[in-house]
């Protein structure tokens, strides 16, 4: 299965988890962070789903790496709700990766109107090319625009968005202000702890997926553009204990789904991600449907 339909099938099976109510019988708890004296952070993020009958734990160290900032090992342990039998380890990034492109393809699909062909994005690491995957696997986008700190990551980046789409126009851009410019969707996913140099110059209908680095303080856009927005997150709980007070008023994934697309598509909109465990499992669980288990290891997600 190619990459672009194995997002659309899990962005589906996330969708259909969120109305069917499944999400909402799993069992997930806050996700676990320890830090020690290093800095060195160690997390937890169980889940367990009587539908699906899994239980998973995605458990993950991020730590520095001098020269390079810092490193993300993970790994994906998964065991069968009703019995407690081991069913396999997979790639904590490739679940990763695959979860954050599928969801973003949901939101996206939900919130950017049907017509979107513009999308910008800010940064050009992992998170960066899944970003143009899962807004370009539900939108027949025409033109990327891409601005990254580092401008031969940048170039890179684009060189491979041409080459997994030669009809789309790629510019790569001077500035986060000239890259977010009248974008139809724009897309953040940078380690920047202090809001970036978005355009003042936004549509009014612009959905923007914010995946990147955020704090209880501080996320990569403006908390002004926050609050003019409607902001959706996977978990209210998590939302508010990890980025903060400023998404209180945030609606979650479930509500999105069972709501009108057309009450989203002429308002501004940011999918301001945190990440939780339920995504995870449904993933995990498209995966053991797809793959044989000594896949899971080398998968991975090409443009």
């Amino acid at each position: 299965m190619s990459s672009v339909r194995l997002v659309r099938v899990l962005a589906e099976s996330m969708r259909e988890g969120l109305r069917s109510g499944a999400v909402g019988r799993m069992l997930v708890p806050v996700r676990e962070t320890i830090e020690d004296a290093t800095g060195t952070k160690f997390l937890s993020m169980p889940a367990v789903s009587p539908d699906h009958d899994l239980y998973i734990n995605k458990v993950a160290t991020i730590a520095a790496a001098p020269g390079h900032g810092t490193t993300v090992t993970s790994v994906v342990p998964m065991f069968a709700a009703s019995t407690g039998r081991f069913l396999g380890t997979l790639d904590g990034a490739a679940v990763t990766n695959l979860k954050c492109a599928a969801v973003t393809a949901l939101v996206t699909d939900r919130c950017a109107a049907p017509e979107s062909r513009v999308l910008g994005i800010i940064g050009s690491g992992v998170q960066a090319r899944q970003q143009f995957l899962g807004v370009s696997a539900i939108r027949d986008l025409t033109e990327v625009r891409i601005w990254s700190r580092d401008a031969g990551h940048a170039a890179a980046f684009a060189g491979d968005v041409a080459a997994a789409d030669p009809t789309v126009n790629v510019v790569v851009c001077d500035s986060a202000e000239h890259a977010s410019r009248g974008v139809d969707v724009l897309s953040t996913a940078t380690t920047s702890m202090s809001p970036l140099p978005i355009s003042a110059e936004l549509p009014a209908h612009v959905h923007i997926n914010c995946m990147g680095a955020h704090t209880t303080e501080s996320r990569e856009i403006p908390v002004e553009l926050l609050r003019s927005s409607v902001v959706i997150v996977e978990d209210l709980r998590t939302a508010i204990a990890e980025a903060g007070e400023s998404h209180s008023t945030a609606i979650e994934l479930d509500t999105l789904v069972t709501t009108d697309p057309a009450d989203f598509r002429d308002r501004r909109t940011v999918f301001a991600s945190t990440g939780c465990a339920y995504l995870d499992l449904i993933t995990c669980a498209q995966l053991a449907a797809q793959h044989d288990a000594e896949d899971f290891w080398t998968a991975s997600l090409p443009l």
